[in-house]
C-alpha cells in the first residue's frame, strides 16, 4: 500500500516540476515578447515632447557668463532638445531662459546636459551643429505653471 502512495507522490511531483518548468519558459516568452513590442512601437519617454522651436538663451554655469542664443529641437514638461553651435558635455549645467510665445517674461531655469550628438549637417554660415539633450534641474513654481501652461495649450492647437 506505501509502495502506491510512494509512485504516486513521486508522479504528482514530476507532473508539479515539468509544469512549474513549461510555466516558466512560457511567462519568459511572454514577457520578452510584450516588452519588446513596448519598446519598439512606444516612445520610451515619461513625458510627451513637442516639436515646437522656440528661442532660448543659455550660458554654462563654470565658465564666465557668456549667453549663448539658439532654439530648441524638442520640449517636454522636465526637458528639451538645443541646437547649439558648440559640443557641450555630459553634466554641464546650463542655465536657461526659454521666450514661450504669448507670455511677457522668460521662463528662467537651470538644466543638466544629459546627451549630445553631432549633426552631419551646417547651418547657412557653414557652422557645425550639434543636439544636446537637457534635463531641466532647478525651476521655480511659477516658471513651471508658465511651461505646463504654454504646452497644454500648444497641445490643443
Amino acid at each position: 500500500m506505501y509502495l502506491v502512495y510512494t509512485i504516486a507522490l513521486i508522479i504528482c511531483a514530476l507532473i508539479l516540476i515539468l509544469l512549474w518548468k513549461e510555466e516558466r519558459r512560457f511567462r519568459k516568452d511572454i514577457t520578452h515578447g510584450l516588452v519588446n513590442k513596448f519598446w519598439l512601437l512606444r516612445e520610451r519617454r515619461r513625458f510627451v515632447r513637442f516639436r515646437n522651436e522656440l528661442r532660448i538663451r543659455y550660458d554654462l554655469s563654470h565658465r564666465p557668463p557668456h549667453t549663448v542664443k539658439t532654439k530648441t529641437g524638442d520640449i517636454s514638461r522636465k526637458g528639451l532638445c538645443l541646437l547649439t553651435y558648440e559640443r557641450l558635455k555630459q553634466k554641464d549645467s546650463l542655465n536657461l531662459e526659454i521666450d514661450l510665445p504669448d507670455f511677457s517674461k522668460p521662463v528662467t531655469l537651470t538644466g543638466q546636459v544629459v546627451w549630445t550628438k553631432d549633426l552631419k549637417t551646417y547651418d547657412a554660415q557653414g557652422r557645425r551643429l550639434f543636439y544636446a539633450g537637457v534635463r531641466f534641474f532647478k525651476m521655480k513654481p511659477h516658471y513651471e505653471a508658465m511651461l505646463l501652461t504654454y504646452l497644454n495649450n500648444y497641445r490643443d492647437e
